[in-house]
C-alpha cells in the first residue's frame, strides 16, 4: 500500500464539484489500477496498491476544452505534498514535448505556431513553479500552462494527421482503409436520406445472437441474408458482427435462464458461432465474433469465464472458416473503469493474452465513444486518442475502430435509457457542429494510421432505436447532419 498527497487549489482558484472518485493510477504499462481518494482540508490523499511510481489521472477543467481526463507526470512516493494542478500541467507539457521529439526525429515538419504555443506553456509553467508557495497565483499559472499545452497538442496532431495522409498518398493515390457505417435490421428499412454506397466503401452488417435466435435452438437468417444481398448488389466489402456481445440488450432473453452456468453458456455460444459462420463460409471476409469481453459483470460470469467463452468462440469461428479475418472487440479501451472494478485484466492485456494464445485471432476492434456514460469513455483530446491507437498497435495486429459521438445532450427517446451524454464533460452544450468537428478529426486520424484496417460509425439514424444518444448521421426527421457531407468528401477524395 502506498500513499501520495496533493494540495488542491483554493475554492476561489480551483474547480468545484470535480468527480475525484473517477481518479485512477497507471504504471509503466499504462494499465489503470485502483486508487482510493480522500479529501481533507484542501488536501487529496491517494491510496494505491503498490509503492511504485505512478501517474495520476482524473477529470480536470481545461480552458475552452471542458472537463477531460488529465494526467500528471510519473510521480514517486514522498513525504512532502505535491501541488495537484502544477503536476497536471507538468504531465501534459511533458507528454506533448516527448511526442513532438519522437515525431520530429521521424521527419515531422512542425508549424511555427506550435513552437510559439509551447514557449507560452513553458513560461506559464515556470511561473507556476516559482510561485508554488502562493496557491492562487500558482493555480492561475498552472491553468494557463495546461491550456497552452493542450493547444500545442492539437496543433501537433493537425500537423501529424495531414502529413501522414500526405505521405501515404504519395505511395498510392487512395488510402486502402475501409470506412463503413453499422447497418441494423433489414436493408429495406435503411433511411432514404443516407446513400450508404456513396458515403462508405464497406458494409458493416450488425447481426448478433439476439437477432438470430429469438428462441433457443432456432435460428433466423432472413435479415442477414437480405443484408448480404444488399451489400453485394452495391459492390461493398462486408464485415459482420459482433455475433456475441456481452451486453444485456444484445443477448437473447432466454439465455438468462442459464445465468451463472458458464459451461452451458459456453456451449450455446459455440453452437451459434459455428452455425452462422458455417452457413456463410467463404463468403464473408471479416467476422467480429465477440465484443465487450471482460468489461464487467454479465450473466453471472466471472472475468475468467468471459475470457474462456471468448477464446472458445474464436476457435470455433476459425475452424468454421479458416480463410476469414476473425476479431474480438473491447469497449472503454482507456480502461479507466479498472480503478473501481475487481476485474484484473484490462482490455489491452486481454487482447494480448488472446492473441498470444494462438487461437486464430487476426484483429482487434476498439469501441470509441467519448463523452458518454458507460460503456462510453470519459472525454479526452485527439492527442490522447493518437496515443491510445499507438498503444494498441504494439500488439502488431490490424485495428478496427467503431465510433460514436453526440450531436446533442438532451433527451433521446430512441436511445438506450441507461446511456447518456455526459454534458458536464463538454465545454459547451453539444450540437451538430461539435459532432462534426470531433468526428471528422478523430476519423481522419484513425484513417491516417497505417495499422487501422477499418473505421465504422455505429449509428445511421436517430429516428430508430439505437444505443448511444444523438449519435446518428441523420436527425429524427430524416435530414442529414453536417457530418454526412464531410464523410462524402472523405470517401470521394481519399478512400479507395
Amino acid at each position: 500500500m502506498g500513499l501520495m498527497t496533493f494540495r488542491l487549489p483554493s475554492p476561489a482558484a480551483g474547480p468545484a464539484n470535480l468527480e475525484f472518485r473517477r481518479a485512477y493510477a497507471t504504471g509503466l504499462d499504462r494499465t489503470p489500477s485502483r486508487l482510493t481518494v480522500e479529501l481533507h482540508a484542501g488536501v487529496m490523499i491517494c491510496s494505491k496498491d503498490s509503492p511504485e511510481s505512478v501517474r495520476i489521472f482524473l477529470p480536470w477543467p481545461v480552458a475552452g476544452q471542458g472537463t477531460p481526463i488529465v494526467g500528471t507526470a510519473t510521480l514517486a512516493e514522498r513525504s512532502t505534498t505535491y501541488v495537484l494542478d502544477l503536476e497536471l500541467a507538468r504531465g501534459k507539457l511533458n507528454d506533448v514535448r516527448t511526442q513532438l521529439a519522437d515525431w520530429i526525429q521521424m521527419g515531422l515538419r512542425t508549424p511555427p505556431q506550435l513552437a510559439d504555443t509551447l514557449k507560452l506553456a513553458h513560461r506559464s509553467f515556470f511561473k507556476a513553479v516559482v510561485s508554488r508557495e502562493q496557491p492562487d497565483v500558482c493555480s492561475a499559472h498552472a491553468a494557463e500552462s495546461l491550456g497552452y499545452s493542450w493547444r500545442a497538442g492539437e496543433q501537433l496532431m493537425d500537423a501529424y494527421s495531414s502529413q501522414i495522409i500526405e505521405n501515404r498518398l504519395t505511395a498510392s493515390s487512395r488510402l486502402p482503409t475501409f470506412m463503413g457505417c453499422m447497418v441494423h435490421g433489414p436493408p429495406k428499412g435503411l433511411p432514404r436520406g443516407l446513400d450508404i454506397p456513396r458515403l462508405f466503401n464497406q458494409a458493416n452488417l450488425s447481426f448478433g445472437w439476439r437477432d438470430a435466435a429469438p428462441s433457443e435452438g432456432r435460428f433466423r437468417w432472413d435479415v442477414l441474408d437480405a443484408q448480404i444481398a444488399w451489400a453485394r448488389s452495391n459492390a461493398l466489402p462486408i464485415e459482420i458482427g459482433p455475433l456475441i456481445e456481452f451486453r444485456k440488450g444484445a443477448l437473447p432473453d432466454w439465455i438468462w435462464l442459464w445465468a451463472g452456468d458458464s459451461d452451458t453458456i459456453s456451449g450455446l455460444v459455440a453452437d451459434f458461432v459455428r452455425q452462422v459462420i458455417t452457413r456463410y463460409r467463404g463468403k464473408i471476409p471479416v467476422w467480429h465474433v465477440v465484443h465487450r469481453v471482460g468489461g464487467g459483470e454479465i450473466l453471472g460470469l466471472s472475468e475468467e469465464d468471459q475470457i474462456r467463452i471468448a477464446a472458445r468462440a474464436v476457435q470455433v469461428a476459425r475452424q468454421a472458416d479458416s480463410s476469414a479475418h476473425i476479431t474480438i472487440g473491447v469497449d472503454r479501451p482507456w480502461a479507466e473503469w479498472m480503478g473501481s472494478s475487481h476485474f484484473q485484466l484490462g482490455p489491452l492485456h486481454l487482447c494480448d493474452y488472446l492473441l498470444r494464445a494462438d487461437i486464430g485471432l487476426s484483429g482487434i476492434a476498439l469501441e470509441i465513444a467519448p463523452g458518454y456514460s458507460t460503456p462510453g469513455s470519459h472525454l479526452r483530446d485527439l492527442f490522447e486518442f493518437s496515443r491510445l491507437l499507438d498503444l494498441y498497435a504494439i500488439l502488431n495486429f490490424p485495428l478496427h475502430i467503431w465510433m460514436a459521438a453526440p450531436s446533442a445532450d438532451g433527451p433521446d427517446p430512441s436511445a438506450d435509457p441507461d446511456v447518456r451524454v455526459e454534458a458536464w464533460q463538454w465545454p459547451t452544450p453539444f450540437d451538430e457542429s461539435r459532432q462534426t468537428d470531433l468526428a471528422s478529426r478523430w476519423i481522419a486520424l484513425a484513417v491516417a494510421k497505417p495499422y487501422v484496417r477499418s473505421v465504422s460509425w455505429l449509428q445511421t439514424d436517430d429516428a430508430v432505436p439505437h444505443f448511444y444518444p444523438h449519435s446518428g448521421l441523420l436527425r429524427p426527421d430524416g435530414k442529414p447532419k453536417p457530418l454526412v457531407p464531410w464523410l462524402k468528401y472523405l470517401r470521394t477524395d481519399f478512400l479507395a
